[in-house]
């Protein structure tokens, strides 16, 4: 299974991805960056182990605790930002095929 990716014109919250199960939307440039994808992928994999439904509402009762800080501290947060920062990095293994 994989994400359905589209690539739009605005996003709210000033993102340039937003995963939506089983969507993944993307600004251009969003969807041009390999690593902004593969943070998405990761999101979109979280919310299928999870439970879709489980993930958003866990990932919106913590949002109000991390308001004003920078958006890698919320904890469902981290692990993308890390995929993300080894892709970065140039890590083997850390493409959007995952």
């Amino acid at each position: 299974m994989k994400p359905l990716e589209i690539t739009v014109s605005r996003l709210p919250f000033g993102a340039g991805a937003i995963t939506l199960w089983p969507f993944i939307l993307y600004l251009p440039h969003a969807y041009a960056d390999p690593c902004i994808r593969a943070h998405e992928h990761y999101h979109w994999r979280q919310a299928l182990r999870w439970g879709v439904v489980l993930w958003y509402v866990t990932y919106l009762v913590l949002k109000p605790f991390y308001m004003g800080r920078p958006a890698e501290e919320h904890p469902l947060e981290r692990p993308a930002y890390a995929v993300e920062r080894k892709c970065r990095a140039g890590a083997p293994g850390q493409g959007t095929s995952q």
